[in-house]
């Protein structure tokens, strides 16, 4: 794990800037390597191999030269293909097999690798360069659009190689909506992600190709679950156990739900010497005590952490370690639990992300996909029934442990109403957004509302609604949500973070199983929890999820949340960027509703974003 940083033109000073504003991402060493007008280098934290394996890995011909941030998990099958054609290797490094695999495969060869990555391999008899971002995106790779390229894992290595960091206000529309920008986008002018599950060319005259090597696939509709769940076990058994490669103490992530139990259970099988930790808010939804009692029941170490509501002053720093701004206070979550975890001297953390992303797992999933198949009327009657209930009975139906309040029951109204006049990506998105349009326009700057631009992804359709809204998470939430807080939060604290479920084998097979194998009319991930059943107690296996969030409506959270937004959203600040129309703030009166306060949270965090980015 490390991170990774070149491009065009540069002086080995810029260079060695870059990489010392990487340091955090890997602080055991550093390498770099010149190509005529190209150089590349890396910050490395040493997992495998800690004496040997510093890169960059150049060829014994001296032809290709590979700086890569992440893991190959499957390097040693590779290695093994690798030797029999006569290539030489000299240390216990995965990324050691690049160059080799480059001569033999040119670009399929990130086909064959399984691992989270983000990698530059530069050819000099072609004078091109490769880069590459693995499947689901959980190594970040930012590059310049205009000029000479420039790459750097982190947008501020970017600014050490002499980028401007310009904002850019068209795209605030689209990330109050989301509270995050979909790939490529991000709110700097002039700078995109590289998205997941794509390659990039450069020549030698500077024209850029570029690649998408994976997608979901399409459901061959298997029909035998017994079968499909033994094939399910083989897959994840093998995932966790080559994520278990390390020569460095290892922990796991665990939150007591069925995903990080069976997470942790295959990992004890496995003979993993591993510390589980979990993190706690003081909320109804805590669970670090039945954490707890899993781990002694596996006979592992377990050290629980509490985030307290002071957390909210840490804002700032976790908002400046993040580059690109997620709405949500839980990134605070993040970094307290990597930060815990670093402490207890692990260098490399194991989570349970993937099977809520590919079995279905999340109610708005769920909901999207009964919404789409329902038809105008049965929508109308939702309605109905939506604004007939009692407030108490809704929030005992809704899966969230906060309650509804006025403003989610108005927002399930608007949503069912206005379902048919959607784009098929607002209709999949629309109920996990926070600010609705009507909201966004009174909440920008009245100087900027005609000038936003809408970006948004293509979603490719599924055989259905849900798998529509399954196979949509991979252009959109799962990068630049979901994952992008795990990694710049862990590798601040130089931890390295592995999603073992989120290995593509295991995506290829849940994308191949049947809507009914995923949800099923008495229980969500159906075919999870079948393969959960046999390894786990009944308690744990069907153990409702719990959502992951901090309690905002608590008054433990909420007023100093009330009083953090006066201070950071008061007028005279707003005045210094004129982004956010002061009026739209003054509207939100000591909210209590749990909605309000999530959006009044997203602009604390966006306007803290600008005071680290746009002074």
């Amino acid at each position: 794990m490390c991170g990774i940083a070149g491009g065009y033109i540069l002086g080995e000073d810029q260079l060695q800037r870059s990489l010392a504003a990487l340091h955090h991402r890997g602080p055991d060493s550093r390498g770099s390597f010149e190509a005529g007008s190209f150089r590349a280098g890396m910050t490395r934290l040493a997992i495998l191999d800690r004496e040997g394996g510093s890169q960059p890995f150049t060829s014994p011909d001296g032809r290709v030269s590979a700086v890569c941030n992440g893991e190959i998990y499957n390097w040693q099958s590779l290695r093994r293909q690798l030797d029999e054609r006569g290539h030489k290797f000299h240390t216990r490094c995965d990324c050691e097999i690049l160059p080799a695999a480059w001569l033999e495969w040119g670009t399929d060869m990130v086909q064959r690798f399984e691992g989270m990555f983000a990698l530059a391999v530069y050819d000099r008899d072609k004078e091109s360069l490769f880069l590459a971002r693995d499947r689901c995106g959980e190594k970040p790779l930012y590059l310049t659009t205009h000029g000479p390229l420039k790459f750097a894992s982190e947008i501020k290595a970017l600014r050490a190689l002499g980028v401007s960091l310009a904002p850019d206000p068209s795209r605030l529309g689209t990330w109050l909506s989301l509270r995050y920008l979909p790939e490529p986008a991000t709110l700097f002018q002039g700078i995109e992600t590289l998205p997941a599950a794509h390659s990039l060319t450069v020549n030698s005259s500077g024209s850029r190709t570029l690649n998408r090597y994976w997608s979901p696939p399409q459901c061959d509709l298997a029909t035998d679950e017994a079968k499909s769940v033994d094939e399910l076990d083989e897959l994840v058994r093998s995932s966790v156990e080559k994520s278990l490669q390390s020569d460095v103490p290892v922990a796991a992530y665990l939150s007591a739900g069925v995903d990080s139990s069976l997470l942790t259970h295959y990992i004890k099988d496995l003979g993993g010497d591993v510390k589980t930790v979990s993190i706690g808010f003081g909320a109804d939804s805590d669970e670090t005590p039945e954490a707890l009692a899993f781990a002694k029941s596996l006979g592992l170490p377990h050290a629980p952490t509490q985030l307290q509501p002071e957390a909210l002053n840490e804002l700032p720093r976790v908002i400046h370690q993040m580059d690109r701004p997620v709405g949500d206070p839980l990134i605070l979550a993040f970094d307290h639990l990597a930060a815990h975890t670093s402490a207890l001297g692990c260098k490399v953390a194991l989570g349970g992300e993937g099977p809520d992303e590919h079995f279905a797992g999340y109610s708005f999933q769920k909901a999207y996909a009964t919404v789409a198949a329902a038809g105008p009327l049965k929508r109308a009657a939702m309605t109905l029934a939506l604004n007939a209930a009692p407030t108490p009975l809704l929030n005992r139906l809704a899966k969230f442990p906060a309650d509804l309040g006025r403003s989610g029951r108005a927002k399930i109204t608007n949503y069912l109403r206005s379902f048919a006049t959607r784009s098929t990506f607002q209709q999949v998105t629309g109920l996990h957004t926070l600010f609705e349009p009507h909201e966004i326009s009174r909440a920008l700057h009245p100087d900027l509302r005609d000038s936003q631009v809408a970006h948004v992804p293509d979603l490719a359709l599924g055989h259905s609604p849900l798998d529509t809204a399954l196979r949509s998470q991979y252009d959109s939430w799962l990068p630049d949500w979901s994952l992008i807080r795990q990694d710049k939060n862990t590798m601040a604290h130089s931890l390295e973070y592995r999603a073992p479920f989120l290995n593509h084998r295991i995506i290829d097979f849940a994308f191949a199983q049947p809507d009914h194998f995923k949800v099923s009319p008495s229980s969500d991930k159906h075919l999870w929890r079948q393969l959960a059943a046999r390894h786990l107690s009944p308690e744990v296996t069907h153990r409702a999820k719990q959502p992951f969030y901090l309690p905002l409506e608590s008054p433990a959270w909420r007023q100093p949340l009330l009083a953090l937004a006066r201070e950071v959203l008061s007028p005279e600040n707003l005045a210094r960027h004129r982004w956010i129309d002061p009026a739209f703030v003054a509207s939100y009166q000591s909210p209590t509703d749990f909605l309000p306060l999530k959006q009044l949270a997203s602009l604390i965090i966006l306007h803290l974003w600008f005071d680290q980015f746009a002074p």
